[in-house]
């Protein structure tokens, strides 16, 4: 495998690949190790081939050795020899790392909900049309943005985010319906369970919203938003919950690219 400084029109022509996206400041991201067992472990689902961990932290210090500050970093997985004539054939990935402005802190967010369901939603792949369709309905009605419910009624993800719920007695709720295993949910549940909170995974059918005191969206660029309401239901934004949810993000020390 090879990593590539320039993107290359495979990218916009073929809508085959993986990637994953993180925050690094001062040269280090919370996760990171996670984040490369997740570009190795897609990249064997998608391409049948695995990536060398030194080649993608090259590429990424390669990417931002004149940034200074908080930056998002996005390492793409594609493959210039993939040829959807023969999609069985494995192919050689390359590494693409772009980098951009980290998001700006905003306040909670109003969603709302949508019948839809990734494909292959395990891997974080870029087939991301159908996502961004959807936020896009969903915006141009007024909300921020857009949680998902499966066929079977079941609340999955948002479009770029998971989900998570704090239910009436205090204990963390983390759906269970196929979505992709995001990064900084997993800290948080791991930093959850350090800190001696309740946690749950269960199913979580869209019946159940009201039922809950509050919502949060988690992504590795924005680990944790309050979501103040999905659909017509409002929740308290709860700032200590908030906080708490944060701490155990952070009690994962960053790492070194």
């Amino acid at each position: 495998m090879s990593a590539q400084p320039d993107i290359p029109a495979s990218l916009a022509l073929v809508n085959y690949g993986h990637f994953t996206s993180m925050l690094l400041t001062a040269g280090r991201a919370r996760g990171l190790s996670r984040h490369l067992e997740r570009l190795d472990r897609d990249a064997w689902v998608v391409f049948g081939r695995g990536l060398d961990e030194t080649v993608v932290r090259q590429a990424i210090r390669a990417a931002i050795v004149d940034v200074e500050g908080t930056v998002a970093v996005r390492v793409t997985v594609h493959a210039p020899g993939f040829d959807p004539r023969t999609p069985e054939v494995d192919v050689e990935p390359e590494v693409v790392v772009t980098t951009g402005r980290a998001p700006a802190v905003t306040g909670p967010l109003k969603v709302r909900t949508a019948g839809y369901q990734r494909d292959l939603p395990q891997v974080k792949h870029v087939g991301t049309f159908g996502l961004f369709y959807q936020r896009r309905l969903a915006r141009r009605a007024g909300f921020d943005d857009v949680l998902f419910i499966g066929p079977d009624g079941l609340v999955s993800e948002g479009s770029t985010w998971n989900v998570c719920f704090l239910d009436q007695d205090d204990t963390f709720v983390v759906p269970t319906a196929p979505a992709l295993p995001g990064i900084a949910l997993g800290l948080i549940q791991g930093g959850l369970a350090r800190l001696g909170a309740k946690v749950q995974t269960r199913p979580v059918s869209a019946a159940d919203l009201p039922g809950f005191r509050a919502a949060f969206a988690t992504n590795a660029l924005q680990p944790v938003r309050a979501i103040s309401h999905i659909d017509d239901v409002e929740y308290k934004v709860d700032d200590a919950a908030t906080a708490r949810l944060l701490k155990a993000h952070d009690l994962t020390a960053a790492e070194r690219a």
